[in-house]
């Protein structure tokens, strides 16, 4: 395993063996992730340095991850340049997104993914479209109350920031979908408004009492965002490696998914020009 306080920036002794970056919240996590992926050595970035030396001293009992790379920096920091544009396959992000601060840095770190990696990029994180309903019902998620969750990146704000790489010939297709549904607020990840913040999975004992009896429709835990690099054409393949099962919201080729028809909308213009899919004229414009 490489220590030191070299970056993507410059000269990584042996660079060309690492074919995977990861963002995730926990290094640890997101560079196992990646194995599962195809990861053969990673590189993950950690930059705050109490937390660094502990994931340094967990990669070090862990075999598997013995050989991957933590770099003691922000990936927000990252300068592409010849030397680290397109080098990795994929680069992954479990949880990371949701400490960013605000859209533009989200904005950044999609930017230098799609620049980082040749093939695909995966964001994984809580899902926050459902917070508002879940607040009409007198309900919370535990992570959408946690205080260093401060960016609550919807479905809607991905399409916004992805459809902007898209038309400008970054991106070949993105696909935006829920896993692992939340049936009931019976479920351990539901708290009642007046939980405290920070808190684990919900207990009857040291939480305020809830009604674990509202059934919930169309309700999951996590928000994902998978993207394919212009040229590179198998999404459907990595689909269905990285989640079995899943609810498409998005699908750059076809659409928006309609829950109530279960079809997807490839809607139309008065003109009958396409405004989602493949075939919109107006792709490369900012009309």
């Amino acid at each position: 395993m490489v220590q030191d306080n070299k970056t993507v920036n410059n000269n990584i002794n042996g660079i060309n063996d690492y074919n995977y970056i990861d963002f995730s919240f926990d290094s640890i996590t997101g560079l196992t992730y990646g194995k599962k992926l195809g990861g053969k050595k990673g590189i993950s970035f950690e930059s705050n340095p109490r937390k660094y030396e502990h994931v340094i001293n967990e990669i070090k009992s862990n075999e598997k991850l013995s050989n991957d790379k933590i770099i003691n920096q922000s990936p927000l920091n990252i300068k592409i340049n010849d030397f680290n544009k397109h080098k990795f396959d994929f680069v992954t992000c479990l949880g990371g997104t949701s400490i960013l601060d605000g859209i533009g840095e989200t904005r950044t770190l999609l930017y230098k993914s799609l620049m980082l990696s040749s093939k695909f990029v995966y964001i994984n994180q809580t899902n926050y479209d459902s917070d508002v309903f879940l607040f009409k019902k007198g309900f919370k998620t535990n992570i959408s109350d946690w205080s260093r969750n401060t960016n609550h990146l919807t479905s809607n704000i991905y399409f916004n920031l992805l459809f902007d790489f898209y038309k400008k010939g970054y991106i070949e297709d993105y696909i935006i979908y829920y896993t692992i549904p939340i049936k009931d607020s019976k479920d351990s990840t539901i708290h009642p408004l007046n939980s405290p913040k920070n808190q684990p999975t919900f207990n009857d004992e040291s939480h305020p009492a809830k009604n674990e009896h509202i059934k919930f429709k169309h309700i999951y835990k996590y928000l994902n965002v998978l993207i394919t690099i212009n040229g590179y054409k198998k999404i459907d393949e990595l689909l269905e490696r990285i989640n079995n099962k899943k609810h498409i919201l998005y699908d750059s080729r076809t659409g928006i998914y309609d829950d109530s028809t279960e079809e997807f909308i490839d809607k139309t213009n008065k003109k009958g020009k396409n405004i989602f899919g493949k075939v919109n004229k107006y792709l490369n414009s900012d009309i």
